[in-house]
């Protein structure tokens, strides 16, 4: 993708959940067209961004899912509190940011048919916003992930706790919706879900 001078986007990747609805396995160490579902959306990110601008937050079976991640570029960080829920990931995430980010791009690790397209045409709605408004992606009349922060939100996204992720937080004045594919608004609970994803749209 074509890349800014002097924009700093990091892409946190949340990955730390107990996957409680999907059953005894680990939602993302399962099958996804031929890799773990963790390796698929790290390889779609890696089709348009560097593996220095990912940071991978990690929490349950953290060792298993470490091991899965094939990049050694990729930044993980291994959230230790991460039963108290998704806040508690984020906030960890945004304590790991350096003062030269301008945004982050906060995406579920369990949304494997989000498209490089997508993730192009999101972040590049959010430069040209000049880094400041909060972008959110839409199928239809449903608004979905990733979603983008600039770093007027930090420190709110800093105080995250509990089961409390970034939406909860954003502020109607600041959105900016962009039209996207099915696969921002389609993450995996199920192995039934799983099952529908690998016959969808192909990413």
């Amino acid at each position: 993708m074509k890349k800014y001078n002097n924009i700093s986007i990091k892409k946190i990747l949340l990955a730390a959940g107990c996957s409680k609805r999907y059953g005894d396995k680990n939602k993302l160490t399962e099958n996804f067209k031929g890799k773990h579902l963790i390796q698929h959306i790290i390889h779609t990110l890696l089709k348009v961004f560097d593996p220095y601008e990912l940071l991978v937050i990690l929490g349950h079976d953290s060792n298993i899912i470490k091991d899965l991640i094939d990049n050694k570029d990729i930044r993980i960080v291994n959230n230790k509190k991460y039963k108290n829920g998704i806040g508690s990931s984020i906030s960890l995430g945004i304590q790991h940011l350096d003062t030269t980010v301008q945004g982050v791009m906060i995406i579920p690790a369990d949304m494997p048919l989000i498209s490089a397209k997508d993730l192009i045409k999101l972040e590049n709605k959010f430069i040209t916003h000049n880094c400041k408004k909060v972008v959110l992606p839409k199928y239809k009349y449903t608004i979905g992930n990733p979603v983008i922060l600039p770093k007027s939100y930090f420190a709110t996204l800093k105080n995250l706790k509990e089961d409390f992720g970034a939406r909860s937080q954003i502020k109607e004045i600041d959105i900016v919706k962009v039209d996207c594919d099915i696969g921002t608004i389609f993450d995996i609970d199920t192995s039934k879900e799983l099952a529908k994803a690998n016959i969808m749209v192909k990413v």
